[in-house]
C-alpha cells in the first residue's frame, strides 16, 4: 500500500508529539518548547471555563435524580468503563433505579443519541453505540440497568430520568462535562503515574490542570497491586486518608484492575464458560496479542503478569474499528511467529465478527474493578455523600 506524502508528514509529526508527551529520549526540544507554551494556554482556558461554570456565567443543568460522574484528569487508561459498571452495580444493590449515560465516542449514534439497552434487550450494536457503551450495556443487562449514549448528555440524562424513572444516573467519563450538574464526582488516578508527566495537553496527558481536583469528591487510585486492596500491603496514604501526593485532601481509596478470561472464540464456535477462570488456568501455549486501547502497553503487561507467553504483539489506535482484513493480517502474523492462540481485550472483541476468524482461536480478556478490603468503606462514603 502506498502512503501519500501528506500522510507520511502527519505520521511523523504525530510520532514526534508522542515522543515529547512521553518524555522519550531524543525527543525534539524545539517541539517540546512549543508544546509547553500551548499547554500553558490550554490550561488557562480550562481553568477559565471551570470558573465560568462555578460563577454560573455558563449554565449547568440539574436532573430530577442523583448524578454520579466517573472520570479522570488524564487521557484514557485509568479504568473508567469497569468503574462505571462497578458503580452502577453498587447503586443497583441499594435498591435504586440506575441508568448509565455515556457519550458513545466514535459510535454512529454519538450525535443524535439513543438507548443502547433498556435493561431488557440490547438495542444497538457496538458499531452504532460505541465500544465502551455497548460493553457496559452487555455487562449490566443481567441486572436490568439501562445504558444511553449521546454527545448531549443533558438530553440523554433527561431521557433516562423520564423513560426509566432513574434515581441514580452514572455519567461515564463526565468529569469535564460541566454542563450537567453532578451530586458526586469520582475521579480515577493511575497509581503508576497519577498525573502523567505533569503537563497539560498537548505537552502532556492532563486534560485539566491539577487544580481541577478540587471539584472531586473522592479519588480512586487505580491499578494498585491486588495485595494492596486486599489489605496485605499498607495503603498509599499517611495521616488517615491523605496520600502524600495529594495536596487537595480529597478522600482516596485504592483499587486494582482484576483481569478475567471473558471467552474463547473461533469461526465455528464460542465458549464463554472460560469467564471467571483463575489466572493459574491460563493456557501455556504461545499467544499473539493485539489491542486498540489508550494504553496498549498496560494490556500487554497484564497478559504477562497473568502468565501468558507472548510470541508477538500488535497495537492499534484507541477505538479502532476492525475489519476482516485486519483479522486476516493479524492471524497471518501470529502464525509466522508460532502462536497457537490470539488474545485481545473484551473492549476490542465487541468490534470483531468471530466469523472472520480462521485457523487460530481468539481469547478475550476483560477487567473488573476491585476495591477489595475497601469496598464497603467506599460504598458507605459514597452513599452518605448522596444521602442514599
Amino acid at each position: 500500500m502506498t502512503v501519500k506524502p501528506d500522510a507520511r508528514r502527519f505520521n511523523r509529526l504525530t510520532t514526534a508529539i508522542e515522543a515529547v508527551m512521553s518524555d522519550a529520549h531524543g525527543a525534539s526540544r524545539p517541539l517540546a518548547l512549543l508544546l509547553t507554551g500551548l499547554a500553558g494556554l490550554y490550561g488557562t482556558a480550562m481553568r477559565s471555563r471551570a470558573r465560568l461554570f462555578q460563577r454560573r456565567r455558563l449554565k449547568s443543568y440539574r436532573l430530577p435524580c442523583k448524578v454520579v460522574s466517573v472520570g479522570n484528569i488524564t487521557l484514557g487508561g485509568t479504568g473508567k468503563t469497569p468503574m462505571s459498571i462497578y458503580a452502577a452495580r453498587m447503586f443497583h444493590e441499594t435498591g435504586r433505579r440506575v441508568a448509565v449515560v455515556s457519550r458513545g465516542y466514535k459510535g454512529l449514534a454519538e450525535k443524535q443519541g439513543g438507548i443502547v439497552s433498556d435493561g431488557r434487550t440490547l438495542r444497538m450494536s457496538a458499531r452504532i453505540a460505541g465500544d465502551e457503551p455497548y460493553l457496559m450495556a452487555r455487562h449490566l443487562l443481567p441486572i436490568g440497568v439501562p445504558v444511553l449514549v449521546g454527545q448531549d448528555r443533558v438530553r440523554s440524562g433527561w431521557q433516562a430520568a423520564k423513560r426509566f424513572g432513574t434515581e441514580v444516573l452514572v455519567l461515564d467519563d463526565g468529569f469535564q462535562h460541566l454542563r450537567l450538574h453532578r451530586d458526586l464526582d469520582i475521579v480515577l488516578l493511575d497509581a503508576r503515574r497519577p498525573f502523567g508527566n505533569g503537563y497539560s495537553l498537548p505537552r502532556g496527558t492532563l486534560r485539566e490542570p491539577l487544580s481541577a481536583l478540587s471539584r472531586a469528591d473522592v479519588c480512586l487510585l487505580t491499578r494498585c497491586p491486588p495485595k494492596m486492596v486486599e489489605g496485605a500491603l499498607p495503603r498509599p496514604t499517611h495521616q488517615k486518608d491523605k496520600p502524600p501526593f495529594n495536596p487537595l485532601e480529597r478522600r482516596v481509596f485504592p483499587a486494582a484492575h482484576n483481569p478475567f478470561l471473558a471467552g474463547l472464540f473461533s469461526s465455528g464456535w464460542s465458549g464463554r464458560d472460560m469467564a471467571g477462570k483463575l489466572v493459574e488456568e491460563v493456557p501455556a501455549a504461545p499467544v499473539f496479542a493485539f489491542a486498540g486501547l489508550a494504553r496498549n502497553d498496560s494490556f500487554f503487561d497484564t497478559l504477562q503478569e497473568m502468565g501468558f507467553d507472548l510470541s508477538g504483539r500488535m497495537t492499534f489506535a484507541d477505538h479502532h474499528v476492525y475489519k476482516r482484513d485486519d483479522i486476516t493480517a493479524l492471524e497471518a502474523n501470529a502464525v509466522r511467529r508460532g502462536a497457537e492462540l490470539m488474545v485481545t481485550t473484551e473492549k476490542d472483541l465487541v468490534k470483531i465478527d468471530t466469523t472472520w476468524l480462521g485457523r487460530l482461536p481468539l481469547l478475550a480478556v476483560g477487567v473488573h474493578m476491585n476495591l477489595g478490603h475497601y469496598a464497603e468503606a467506599f460504598r458507605r462514603f459514597v452513599c452518605q455523600k448522596l444521602c442514599l
